[in-house]
């Protein structure tokens, strides 16, 4: 492994002093493997390559340096000023921009965007908080329609499924970046859960159990901390002061670059009565009603 090192270091430094020496190029950076420090023999050395030259997208390039893959992200200076000023911080973007480091820096801009750019506001936050709370009390109720229904490997899924988003969440909730190894980053912060992951992955004993106490440890975890999760949703109602539907809030203008599914959020919300809820038609363009659709408010 101390060999795999020394070649990985080797080749980034050759690779970097190649840019470097480029006029064309005006800044780099580095991510992945060679910053979180889980290199293996296969890893690639990933960089963040910002040159003068106008694009309109983003290319992958892929080489070797002495041996080693090498993928660079390329990229245009105003490409890269305006995806800095329009992603959706804690986007996939974001994400490996915060958790970048910045190599070298020919261009002021840059690197005040650099510096800038990583910040990762509260208020977005919470907002993926959103994200990822929907996203897991969908994969919650699928697993268990499957137990129900006696569909033991297809709930395996569902549960380990909802493992992966549960992580999100608590990373996000907890004040942390969220990045592709969420599962490894909760069971080494929460040695609790820690015991029913384990179980979930490892035990064959009972399957089905395993399941059973997974979903329920991550559902103690949602009603606790539900009305603090949604608090930007509820804040928002109170601020509406008028009965919304799931598509009213999802398509204003505070949620609507989000994906978010807000009925599975809302109900949650009203089973634990939180907020309230009842029902108005929905009445399409010649004003005839269509139906019948729920409402909630504080």
């Amino acid at each position: 492994m101390e060999n795999d090192i020394l070649k990985y270091q080797k080749a980034y430094m050759a690779i970097v002093e190649s840019l470097k020496l480029n006029e064309e190029v005006l800044a780099t950076m580095v991510f992945g493997s060679m910053v979180s420090g889980d290199l293996w023999k296969e890893s690639d050395i990933d960089l963040l390559v910002i040159i003068k030259e106008r694009m309109d997208h983003i290319k992958n390039i892929y080489m070797e340096q002495n041996g080693v893959p090498i993928h660079i992200k390329l990229m245009g200076k105003s490409k890269f000023v305006l995806l800095n000023e329009n992603d959706i911080k804690g986007g996939f973007f974001h994400r490996i921009f915060a958790s970048s480091k910045l190599v070298f820096s020919k261009d002021k801009d840059i690197t005040e965007k650099y510096d800038s750019g990583r910040y990762y506001p509260d208020i977005d936050r919470e907002k993926w908080n959103m994200v990822y709370i929907s996203d897991l009390l969908k994969s919650i109720g699928l697993c268990k329609k499957y137990l129900n229904n006696n569909r033991i490997y297809t709930s395996y899924y569902s549960a380990v499924k909802c493992v992966e988003e549960f992580s999100k969440l608590y990373i996000n909730y907890s004040g942390y970046m969220i990045n592709k190894d969420d599962v490894n980053m909760l069971i080494n912060i929460n040695d609790d859960f820690k015991n029913y992951v384990d179980k979930l992955f490892f035990s064959k004993d009972n399957v089905e159990e395993a399941i059973i106490q997974a979903i329920k440890k991550i559902e103690e975890f949602i009603n606790k901390n539900m009305k603090s999760i949604t608090s930007i949703l509820i804040d928002f109602m109170r601020d509406k002061d008028k009965k919304l539907s799931a598509e009213d809030i999802s398509t204003d203008i505070v949620f609507k670059e989000f994906s978010i599914n807000f009925e599975e959020i809302l109900s949650k919300l009203w089973e634990f009565k939180i907020i309230r809820k009842e029902t108005r038609e929905y009445k399409i363009r010649n004003g005839k009603s269509l139906c019948v659709e729920n409402v909630y408010y504080l």
